[in-house]
C-alpha cells in the first residue's frame, strides 16, 4: 500500500536579536514567503520474508540523491541524511516493519544565507512523518523534535529558527517564552552577500568572545535586547535601531569587512542595513524606504 503525504514550511528572518537570543534573551524574527516544500512517498512491503525500510532521498536543488538502508545507517552519511534517519527512529515504532520510503525536497530558500533554510527543512522532515504516522498535525510536537534535529545542524541553536518556521506570522521569542506579534514591513530588503556562512562556526565565536570577556559580553548581549524591545514597542525608530544593532553585532565580532563595506555604502545614501541571522556572510536586511532594487544594486 502507497501513502503520500506533503507539507511545507516559511523561510525566516530575524529582525533583531541575533546571538542574544541564544543566551535567553528576545528576537524579534518574522516569517517570510519563500517556502521549502517535501514529499514523503512510503511504499509498504507486504512480504514478511523481507524486513527492511530503505531509503531514496532526493534533494532536487542541489541535485543530490541517496539510496540508503535505513537498518544500516552509520555517522559517515551526510548531515541530511543523518537528520532523516534521526526522525525515521523516533517514529518507527508506528511505522509497518518494512517498505520503501521516497522523500523528495524542493525549496526557494538559499542556503546558507540565513534564511533558515535548515530549520524549513527540519521542520518539514518531522511534519511529514507526524502526519503520515498521526494524520494531523501538531505544532507544538513538531517544534520540539525539529529542534533537536536542528542541533544535528548547528550545534547549539537557540530554537528560533524551528519555531518561527513552525508557527509561521512574526514572533517576539525567547527560550522561555514566544509572543505572537502583527508586525509587518513592506520596505525591507533582502540582501544576499554571496558570501558562505556557518551558523555553528558564528555561534561557536560569540561563545568563545562572551567567556573571554564577560562583563563586555553582557553587556552588549542586555544592549541588543533592549533594541529587540524598542523595535516593537517603537517601529518608527527602526532606521536608528538598524544601525545600533549592527554595530552591536560587529562588536561580538560576526560582521566582516565585506559586510561593513555594504553598511557603509548603503548608510551614506540613508539607506540602514543589518546583518540578519548568524553573520560572517549570508544576508543583511535594508531599510529601503522609497528605493528600487535596482537603486540599490547600483
Amino acid at each position: 500500500m502507497k501513502k503520500t503525504v506533503i507539507v511545507s514550511s516559511p523561510g525566516k528572518l530575524i529582525i533583531g536579536g541575533e546571538h542574544a537570543v541564544v543566551y535567553g534573551r528576545r528576537a524579534l524574527v518574522t516569517s517570510i514567503g519563500i517556502r521549502l516544500y517535501m514529499q514523503l512517498a512510503v511504499d509498504e512491503n507486504t512480504d514478511k520474508q523481507t524486513e527492511k525500510h530503505l531509503l531514496n532521498f532526493t534533494l532536487h536543488d542541489t541535485n543530490q540523491r541517496y539510496s540508503i538502508d535505513l537498518y544500516e545507517s552509520s555517522d559517515t552519511q551526510t548531515i541530511e541524511v543523518q537528520a532523516v534517519i534521526h526522525v525515521y527512529n523516533q517514529f518507527k515504532s508506528f511505522l509497518s516493519e518494512s517498505g520503501v520510503f521516497n522523500i523528495e525536497v524542493r525549496s526557494e530558500i538559499p542556503i546558507g544565507a540565513g534564511l533558515g533554510s535548515s530549520a524549513a527543512f527540519s521542520v518539514c522532515l518531522v511534519g511529514c512523518f507526524h502526519l503520515l504516522c498521526h494524520g494531523k498535525l501538531c505544532l507544538e510536537d513538531i517544534n520540539e523534535l525539529a529542534y533537536r534535529v536542528e542541533c544535528l545542524f548547528h550545534g547549539t541553536p537557540s530554537g528560533v529558527d524551528n519555531t518561527i518556521s513552525t508557527f509561521g506570522q512574526s514572533l517576539l521569542y525567547s527560550r522561555a517564552s514566544k509572543k505572537h506579534l502583527n508586525f509587518r514591513l513592506s520596505n525591507l530588503a533582502i540582501i544576499d552577500t554571496g558570501i558562505p556562512k556557518s551558523t555553528k562556526r558564528m555561534v561557536g565565536l560569540v561563545r568563545s568572545f562572551v567567556e573571554s570577556n564577560p562583563e563586555e559580553g553582557e553587556k552588549i548581549l542586555n544592549d541588543i535586547a533592549t533594541c529587540v524591545d524598542a523595535m516593537v514597542e517603537h517601529p518608527d525608530e527602526l532606521d536608528e535601531l538598524f544601525q545600533r544593532n549592527q554595530q552591536l553585532l560587529k562588536h561580538l565580532g560576526v560582521s566582516t569587512v565585506e559586510i561593513d563595506q555594504i553598511v557603509e555604502i548603503l548608510l551614506k545614501n540613508s539607506i540602514s542595513t543589518k546583518i540578519t541571522g548568524a553573520g560572517g556572510g549570508g544576508c543583511l536586511i535594508a531599510l529601503t524606504s522609497t528605493f528600487t532594487k535596482e537603486q540599490i544594486l547600483e
